[in-house]
C-alpha cells in the first residue's frame, strides 16, 4: 500500500516522511479535539488545516468533521468517547476508510481508549491517520505508532499530576481549585466577594430550603425570577448548595462526587454569606430528607407531617369515600394495624385555629423559651457527643501503642481498632444531627400577627411553607369506638 515499507530502528520518528502510494478516493472522517487543560495554543483551526493539506496529499475525500471543544482525551467520564466510539462505528459498518487526527494524541490519551480504537479499526480494515506524526503499516510503523501513544498516555499522566498539585495547593491557600464563576459571588482583583444581587438570594436559598421548600419549590422560584438568565434544574440548584460555598468552605468532589453529609469540606479565605449554625442546619435537614423529596405539586396541605398514631407510619393524602382523606400508608398494604383516617378539612381546621393560637403574644413568648431551652438541650447534647468521640480517639492511640510495643498482635489491633472505629463513626453520625434548625428557632417569633388575615388568600404550597417550621408532627389517634368520627389529634410543635 505505502512505498515505504521498513523504518530503520533508530529512525527519528519525526524524520522527513518518504513518499507513499495511499489508495486514491478514500473516505476520511476526521477528528478535531481541544482539551482546555492543555492545548489551549492548539486551535480547532489550526488541526483543520493540517489534515486538510494531509487529505489532499493523499488525494482522499474528508466526508465529515467531528469537533470535541474542551473535551478531555484522558479522563474516564469525558463527552469524548461517545464521539470517538461514533467515528470508529462508521469504520467497523464499512462507511468511512481511515480516520485522520492532527496528533495520535487527539484520538485518546488514556492507554485502553486508544488500544481499543486501534484494535476495532485495524480489525476492520481500516486505519488512523495522524497528518504530522508519519508511520506505515509494517510492524516498525505499528511499534511507532505504539511508542507514541505510550507517550501520550505518559504526558496525560504528567499533565494530571501538575493539575492534582495544583488543586492541591490553591486547595491549601483557601481558593477553588478552579476560577470559574460561583453562583452568588462576583471576582473583584482576584477575589469571591458577594454579589450584591445574587449573594441575599444564595442564602434565602438555604433559609427556603430549611423552613420547608424542596428541590422543586427552590428552582421554580429561581426560574421565576430569571436569575442569570439562564433555566436551572433541579440537580443545578441543589449543586449550588451542597457546595458550601456560600459558608465559606470549599466542598472536595474528586474523584467521587459524595452527598454533603459526607463530603470533605475545608475552609476558604472568601467571605461566606450564611452562618455555620445555618449550614449544619442544612447538611442534617438534607440527610434526613435524602430520597424522600417529591417534585409532583402539593395537594394536601399537610402532606409529610401526619403521622398514624396508632403504627406512627406517616398518613398520605388521597380520595376516600369521594372525600379528601388522610389514610395512614401502611393500612393500605397491610391487615396487620388500624386504617386511620380523616377527612382532610377536619384536620386541617384544627391546624388552622392551633396557627391562630401561636399568632398571639403570650404564645409567642412561650414558644421562644421553649425553643432557647430545646437549643440549650441539643448544645448539650452535641458536647456530650464530641466528648465521647474524643474518648474513641484516645482509645485508638492506647491501642496503637500496645500494637508498637507488641502487647497485642497486628490481627487483635485490626479487629478492637475496626470496632472502635464503628462506634466512632455511629457517634459522628448522631453530631451530624444535632444541630439548631435556625428557621425553626425563629419560625414562632417571625409568624405574623395578623396571619389568620393572610391565612385565606394564601396557597397550599405558601401554608405548608409556613407550618413546616413550626410543627414537628401531627398525630391522628384511632377512634375510641367503631364508626366514631371523633379523633384525637396532637399537634407537635418544634420546640418541644
Amino acid at each position: 500500500m505505502f512505498g515505504r515499507t521498513h523504518t530503520e530502528p533508530g529512525e527519528l520518528m519525526g524524520a522527513k516522511e518518504a513518499p507513499r502510494q495511499s489508495p486514491a478516493g478514500r473516505r476520511a472522517l476526521a477528528l478535531v479535539r481541544v482539551s482546555m487543560e492543555s492545548d489551549k495554543l492548539t486551535s480547532p483551526e489550526i488541526q483543520r488545516h493540517a489534515i486538510q493539506q494531509h487529505s489532499d496529499r493523499r488525494g482522499d475525500e474528508i466526508v465529515e468533521w467531528i469537533e470535541g471543544i474542551d473535551e478531555s482525551g484522558s479522563r474516564k467520564k469525558s463527552a469524548w468517547w461517545a464521539k470517538l466510539d461514533y467515528a470508529v462505528e462508521r469504520v467497523e459498518r464499512g462507511e468511512v476508510d481511515v480516520i485522520y487526527v492532527w496528533k495520535f494524541s487527539r484520538t485518546a490519551r488514556q492507554r485502553l481508549k486508544w488500544a481499543l480504537a486501534l484494535d476495532r479499526v485495524d480489525s476492520a480494515g481500516g486505519s488512523i491517520e495522524s497528518a504530522t506524526e508519519q508511520t506505515d503499516p509494517t510492524p516498525s510503523g505499528r511499534f511507532t505508532r505504539g511508542m507514541i501513544g505510550e507517550m501520550n498516555a505518559y504526558q496525560a499522566e504528567l499533565i494530571g499530576e501538575v493539575w492534582r498539585e495544583t488543586h492541591e495547593r490553591r486547595r491549601r491557600n483557601g481558593v477553588p481549585p478552579t476560577g470559574g464563576p460561583r453562583f452568588g459571588y462576583q471576582r473583584v482583583d482576584g477575589r469571591y466577594e458577594p454579589d450584591p444581587v445574587t449573594g441575599p438570594i444564595l442564602a434565602d436559598l438555604y433559609r427556603w430550603y430549611l423552613s420547608g421548600m424542596g428541590s422543586a419549590q427552590l428552582t421554580r422560584k429561581l426560574n421565576e425570577l430569571g436569575i442569570e438568565g439562564r433555566s436551572w434544574t433541579y440537580q443545578g440548584v441543589m449543586n449550588v448548595l451542597d457546595s458550601g460555598f456560600a459558608a465559606g468552605l470549599l466542598g472536595r468532589t474528586r474523584p467521587k462526587i459524595l452527598p454533603a453529609w459526607e463530603r470533605e469540606y475545608t475552609e476558604g479565605i472568601h467571605p461566606p454569606l450564611i452562618d455555620m449554625e445555618t449550614w449544619q442546619a442544612y447538611v442534617a435537614r438534607r440527610q434526613q430528607r435524602y430520597r424522600k423529596q417529591t417534585r409532583t405539586p402539593r395537594r394536601y396541605l399537610l402532606t409529610g407531617l401526619v403521622r398514624c398514631g396508632d403504627c406512627g407510619s406517616p398518613m398520605s393524602g388521597k380520595v376516600f369515600d369521594g372525600r379528601p382523606t388522610y389514610v395512614c400508608s401502611r393500612s393500605t398494604t397491610t391487615d396487620l394495624v388500624k386504617r386511620v383516617t380523616m377527612v382532610a378539612w377536619r384536620v386541617e381546621k384544627l391546624v388552622e385555629e392551633w396557627v391562630a393560637e401561636q399568632g398571639t403574644v403570650q404564645r409567642k413568648a412561650l414558644a421562644i423559651e421553649a425553643t432557647r431551652r430545646k437549643s440549650a438541650r441539643t448544645a448539650t447534647v452535641a458536647d456530650g457527643i464530641r466528648r465521647e468521640i474524643e474518648k474513641q480517639n484516645d482509645r485508638l492511640v492506647r491501642l496503637s501503642d500496645l500494637l508498637l510495643d507488641d502487647v497485642v498482635t497486628a490481627e487483635e489491633y485490626r479487629i478492637k481498632a475496626d470496632e472502635i472505629q464503628s462506634k466512632k463513626d455511629a457517634l459522628e453520625r448522631r453530631l451530624s444531627l444535632a444541630v439548631v434548625n435556625p428557621v425553626q428557632a425563629t419560625a414562632s417569633a417571625n409568624l405574623p400577627d395578623d396571619i389568620m388575615r393572610l391565612w385565606p388568600a394564601m396557597t397550599i404550597e405558601q401554608k405548608a411553607n409556613t407550618l413546616r417550621p413550626l410543627i414537628e408532627r401531627i398525630v391522628i389517634y384511632p377512634a375510641e369506638r367503631r364508626g366514631s368520627v371523633d379523633r384525637h389529634v396532637e399537634i407537635v410543635p418544634t420546640w418541644d
